[in-house]
């Protein structure tokens, strides 16, 4: 199936290259306080006026000279703007510090040049951090590293603009998948290059940075349907205004591909400094779990080994981030089938014959998702997430997105070794729809609601939960 570059154009033609665009950006955006921070109390330390003048001067340099836009203006090489911005900023900065410095009683005053030397000199350095980061940020944009790669949705004459607006960047900014729609194209417009079926299954296999929606505002029931289906996705979706390309004024809450506004209609939900946070979050706290457990590892697994025949660990598909599928590890805890090895959908309920005795032990203590930890430092698994169900897995005969449409939105994030709904009762089995709606709704409060502290609350409920063995078996 080749739904990218059927027919290539030079807008279109890139490598589908993992890129992280609007996070990158604005990460490097957050960088610049601290860096103003650190350049305004060297300057001071420097030229030996680390006086109450500098300190203050230190701690509004942060705020003043923000600018939430540099990281994209900086891709977009627009180095003038950005000189002449940050140059106003550090005016209005420098007529603050004097003001205040002026209310404020100081053993020493300074004389006006040193005054003048000491703001030149951090004006001099706070503009040259910025052009070395502006120049990283461009050479990452030149190796379409930054690309932004773009799905529109709805074949139309608005995604006939949309694509032509899309156009008039540079190739290196745009990486354009296609246009998917379910239905034909209308005469005289853009055939579509796939279905939103077809959609999905690129959004498992690669990132994708923004879904562009070119529906019509008053079809309510489509677009309801739409964003439904494409929230399985962790990508924000936008909806693209109907006069796009045309000379009429707008306003817009987003902008994609540098000069398309968009109405958000649903963000990627863990980005920006929270994704970072989370991936130190598994990398630290999984990698010393991983470390100190070693010696339990290796004793149940020779308990496993020594108590009945097969595999010491049990493999199974289930669903990840994106609906992609990954191979999750955990201990074996049933008798070996040579037959169907580790294709087993059926739940384990309770008192299951299929559960050895040690397995029994390892299911009730929960020591047999341990190995979990090494799908956590591969990067298929977070330590706090919804849990990955098997892939097919059947409640009351029926799959999970047949019983609640929500179903697949669990899977926005990384699935996890334990999550909100585990703390919260929702452990175990699910035997029926009403268990299954109750756990999708406790994962997406905690996909909506993600906080480092929250995780942290989750893992020590967790240990509580291990403890008291709820729903274990």
């Amino acid at each position: 199936m080749h739904l990218i570059h059927e027919a290539p154009e030079p807008w279109a033609i890139g490598p589908a290259r993992p890129g992280w665009p609007r996070d990158i950006a604005m990460i490097v955006s957050d960088l610049l306080p601290l860096l103003d921070l650190v350049v305004v109390l060297g300057v001071a330390w420097l030229g030996d006026v680390l006086t109450p003048l500098a300190w203050l001067a230190a701690a509004l340099a942060p705020f003043v000279l923000y600018d939430k836009d540099f990281g994209t203006l900086a891709g977009r090489a627009e180095v003038a703007r950005l000189a002449h911005a940050h140059a106003m900023r550090f005016a209005l900065l420098s007529a603050m510090v004097l003001a205040l410095g002026a209310l404020v009683p100081q053993r020493q005053q300074l004389a006006p040049g040193v005054l003048l030397a000491t703001f030149g000199a951090a004006l001099a350095l706070t503009m040259l951090t910025r052009a070395v980061l502006g120049r990283t940020v461009r050479r990452q944009h030149r190796r379409g590293l930054m690309r932004e790669a773009i799905a529109v949705v709805g074949a139309g004459a608005v995604a006939d603009r949309l694509v032509h607006s899309l156009r008039q960047e540079r190739a290196q900014s745009i990486e354009l998948l296609g246009i998917f729609d379910d239905a034909s194209a209308p005469s005289g417009a853009t055939a579509p290059s796939g279905t939103l079926a077809q959609l999905i299954e690129l959004g498992q296999r690669r990132r994708i940075d923004w879904i562009v929606l070119t529906l019509a505002p008053t079809e309510t029931a489509q677009l309801r349907s739409t964003v439904q289906r494409l929230r399985a996705l962790s990508a924000p979706i936008g909806l693209c205004p109907q006069h796009v390309g045309l000379a009429h004024p707008y306003h817009a809450t987003e902008v994609v591909g540098g000069r398309v506004p968009l109405c958000l209609l649903a963000d990627r939900p863990i980005k920006r400094w929270d994704a970072v946070i989370k991936a130190i979050e598994d990398w630290l706290i999984g990698g010393m779990l991983t470390l100190l457990l070693l010696p339990l590892l290796a004793a149940v697994a020779l308990a496993i080994r020594l108590s009945s025949p097969g595999p010491v660990i049990f493999r199974q598909r289930r669903h990840a981030e994106n609906n992609r599928e990954f191979d999750i590890y955990k201990f074996r805890t049933m008798r070996w089938s040579s037959d169907a090895p580790g294709q087993e959908l059926q739940q384990t309920t309770r008192g299951d014959a299929r559960v050895t005795r040690v397995g029994r032990f390892l299911r009730a203590s929960s020591l047999d998702e341990l190995p979990q930890l090494f799908n956590v430092l591969q990067g298929d698994m977070s330590l706090v997430g919804p849990r990955p169900h098997a892939v097919n897995m059947r409640t009351e005969d029926r799959l999970g997105h047949e019983i609640t449409d929500q179903y697949a939105h669990r899977h926005r994030v990384k699935p996890g070794i334990t999550g909100w709904s585990q703390v919260n009762g929702a452990r175990g089995a699910t035997d029926t729809a009403a268990q299954l709606q109750r756990r999708v709704t406790l994962d997406l409060h905690y996909i909506e609601n993600w906080s480092l502290l929250l995780d942290l609350k989750i893992l020590a409920m967790t240990a509580r939960e291990v403890v008291k063995r709820t729903n274990a078996y």
